[in-house]
């Protein structure tokens, strides 16, 4: 479909539909399975919005605004103090925002009542994660906090060299950083268990499977590392810059940059998987869809030249392939089952509902 305008800000996905966030001022969710626009709204934002639980999070200058997700009503502005600084993050409810002034806060998505927040004191440019009971917050001068996510208390905090990027939060740490090392670090205490060396920043998040961690470096090189030890077990040249981490799907890795194809290699070999290409620079990375609909597209994308598409099938060899489940009661096939990992510590299941009590003994 052919946007009005350019993009504000990367899509947000939830089962249903796609939010396209415009330069405009326009928010609109579009159907995914056909491209029907169900809904738009008046909606700024920046930033790429956070999506769950039936609402939609906008974050514009130092205001959150809560969306119905339905039909685009608005229902609650909440006024944060100083410019939100990152994409605001959604998990189980909580709802997390970095700002300039250096504080993160946590509010209640479905209301936006605020719970806490904690001054870090320093430039905070890159979305927190969460890991179980935890939050994680890279600082740009180097810093990885680790604070409590019901009670802002801080757990601990570790130095890395650089500024450090995008963190993955699995049974340990995976984060890049600008001093052109990929670092594991223990989720418990900080410490780092190994690292490995680039050739330039790391961009973006890493993502895994059960064996390996796969990142893009601006050296315009994929790189996968052994996940226990650190050890590479493959690297392959891309074609164009990455502008974001990779995404695994199944035994396939795609790569997408400032080229006008998506690149897919094996993970197991590196080797090429097939391509897809679309005659223009792609705007933000490609989205994979696990829709139980045979018909249904497999990757939503955004390009510079205001389309939004829906691709069914990558151009390539047989091997990499977007197939799904023929009906929802049919577990999924092999390929989509996640990578194991370590427990975390359990999240509460949401944030406390008005006037239940926090565990600070502050009443909400």
């Amino acid at each position: 479909m052919e946007l009005d305008t350019p993009l504000a800000a990367a899509p947000a996905f939830d089962l249903l539909y796609v939010y396209v966030p415009l330069r405009d001022g326009s928010l609109s969710a579009v159907r995914l399975v056909d491209g029907e626009v169900i809904w738009s709204a008046e909606c700024e934002t920046q930033h790429r919005l956070a999506v769950g639980a039936d609402v939609l999070v906008a974050a514009s200058d130092h205001t959150l605004v809560g969306i119905r997700s339905s039909d685009g009503l608005k229902l609650w502005t909440s006024d944060v103090g100083s410019t939100v600084s990152a994409a605001p993050v959604w998990n189980n409810g909580w709802l997390i925002a970095v700002l300039e002034s250096g504080e993160v806060v946590v509010l209640r998505a479905q209301d936006g009542q605020e719970f806490w927040r904690r001054q870090l004191s320093g430039s905070l440019v890159i979305e927190p994660s969460v890991g179980g009971r935890n939050l994680f917050v890279p600082v740009a001068d180097g810093r990885i906090v680790a604070l409590d996510l019901v009670t802002g208390d801080q757990v601990w905090e570790h130095t890395v060299g650089g500024s450090p990027r995008e963190i993955l939060a699995t049974d340990d740490l995976f984060v890049g950083s600008t001093d052109n090392f990929f670092y594991r670090l223990s989720r418990h205490n900080g410490e780092w268990l190994w690292r490995w060396r680039t050739g330039a920043d790391i961009i973006g998040r890493p993502a895994t499977n059960a064996r390996q961690v796969l990142f893009v470096s601006l050296d315009n090189v994929l790189r996968a590392l052994d996940r226990k030890s650190g050890v590479q077990k493959w690297r392959r040249p891309l074609a164009g810059r990455p502008t974001a981490g990779p995404t695994i799907v199944g035994n396939v890795v795609l790569v997408a940059g400032v080229a006008p194809s998506i690149l897919a290699f094996d993970t197991k070999t590196g080797l090429p998987a097939g391509t897809l290409a679309v005659g223009a620079d792609f705007f933000v990375p490609p989205h994979v869809l696990n829709l139980f609909s045979p018909a249904g597209p497999g990757i939503i994308a955004a390009t510079g030249d205001r389309r939004l598409l829906a691709i069914l099938r990558a151009l390539g060899p047989p091997t990499f392939s977007i197939t799904f489940p023929p009906a929802p009661l049919l577990p999924a096939p092999e390929r989509f089952k996640p990578a194991e990992v370590l427990p975390f510590e359990p999240l509460p299941e949401s944030p406390p509902a008005s006037g239940e009590i926090l565990p600070t003994g502050w009443v909400v």
